[in-house]
């Protein structure tokens, strides 16, 4: 179908609204007669709602098709409707406000249940308790920047300051490299 061979008018009132569709005719060839077919289309996306021999039958077929498009759009928001609200199976109000839970305590892996009590729940250099669900490293002895392995007997618990500060030093040399806390 070409362009410039179909010519339209907007239709208004009723179902059709305000302009939106528009009955076309489209001049065609059958039986080796001319003939005229008409179209009720939607312009802008090119839609098109009935083909006929004549106007009255396709703006008829057009109504039936709007009027199901209709019937079938208010279903389909009923339902989305139902699914969304779920009205029927909780009142509105019991989301309101989200549900207060226990606090649920995060897993402690074993590897660092064992550090934890390998160093008493102190830190490792300054002896500031530790709390096993809390704030602590674990502390390489000696780092593993320098080849320090990842074994128990070379790891440590340590407090966040005590490890920043040590940075990649040996434990020995971060102890006596530092008195009371203080740095030498």
């Amino acid at each position: 179908m070409n362009a410039s061979a179909l010519r339209h008018r907007p239709i208004y009132g009723g179902l059709f609204g305000m302009g939106k569709y528009a009955l076309a005719t489209l001049p065609s060839v059958s039986h080796g007669l001319h003939s005229l077919h008409y179209l009720v289309i939607e312009p802008g996306p090119g839609i098109v709602l009935s083909i006929a021999g004549d106007k009255l039958s396709a703006l008829a077929s057009a109504r039936e098709v709007l009027r199901a498009t209709a019937e079938l759009a208010r279903v389909e928001a009923a339902d989305r409707e139902q699914s969304l609200g779920q009205g029927e199976l909780w009142p509105p109000d019991a989301f309101a406000q989200p549900p207060i839970r226990d606090t649920v305590q995060a897993q402690v892996s074993r590897r660092r249940r064992e550090i934890f009590d390998k160093c008493g729940g102190r830190c490792h250099y300054c002896s500031t308790p530790l709390r096993l669900d809390g704030k602590w490293h674990i502390e390489h002895a000696f780092p593993k920047a320098l080849g320090g392995l990842d074994e128990i007997t070379n790891l440590f618990a340590a407090c966040v300051p005590c490890n920043l500060s040590k940075r990649d030093r040996t434990a020995l040399e971060f102890v006596t490299q530092t008195i009371g806390g203080q740095a030498v």
